[in-house]
C-alpha cells in the first residue's frame, strides 16, 4: 500500500537541484576551509622570517589563532552540505536534506538560499 502511495507522487527537478546547489555549496566551502588554513600557515611562516617586535608578534598570533578554528568550522560545514546534498539527490531523509541546504547557505548564500527554498518545496518528494 505504502509503495503505491509513493509511486504516484511526482517526482519533479527540485530535489536534483537542490542537491547539486549543496554539493557545489559544500565544495566551494571546503575549498575555502582549506585556504584559510594554508593563509594561516603563511602568516606563521612570515612571522618567523621576519622576527618582528614583540608586541606585533603577540598581535599575530592572536590573529592566527582565532583563524585556526574557522577553516575546522567551515569545512565541517562544507561536509554536512554535501551530505544533506547527496540525500537530497536520493530523495530521502528530508530533515537531512534541509539540514544540508541551511548549511550550504552559511557556507555560500547564493546557492544555499535557493537550496533551502527548493527543498522546502520538494518536502512530499522525500521517504
Amino acid at each position: 500500500m505504502i509503495n503505491k502511495i509513493q509511486d504516484n507522487i511526482r517526482q519533479t527537478w527540485k530535489p536534483v537541484t537542490a542537491g547539486i546547489l549543496d554539493i557545489v555549496s559544500g565544495a566551494i566551502g571546503m575549498v575555502g576551509g582549506v585556504y584559510l588554513v594554508i593563509l594561516s600557515q603563511v602568516f606563521s611562516a612570515i612571522r618567523e622570517i621576519l622576527r618582528l617586535d614583540p608586541l606585533v608578534i603577540q598581535r599575530i598570533e592572536d590573529i592566527i589563532s582565532q583563524m585556526v578554528a574557522v577553516p575546522f568550522i567551515v569545512v565541517l560545514i562544507g561536509i554536512i552540505s554535501i551530505i544533506g546534498g547527496v540525500y537530497a539527490l536520493q530523495r530521502r531523509i528530508w530533515g537531512l536534506a534541509i539540514a544540508g541546504a541551511i548549511s550550504s547557505c552559511i557556507v555560500f548564500p547564493v546557492f544555499g538560499l535557493p537550496s533551502i527554498i527548493v527543498t522546502a518545496l520538494a518536502k512530499d518528494e522525500f521517504k
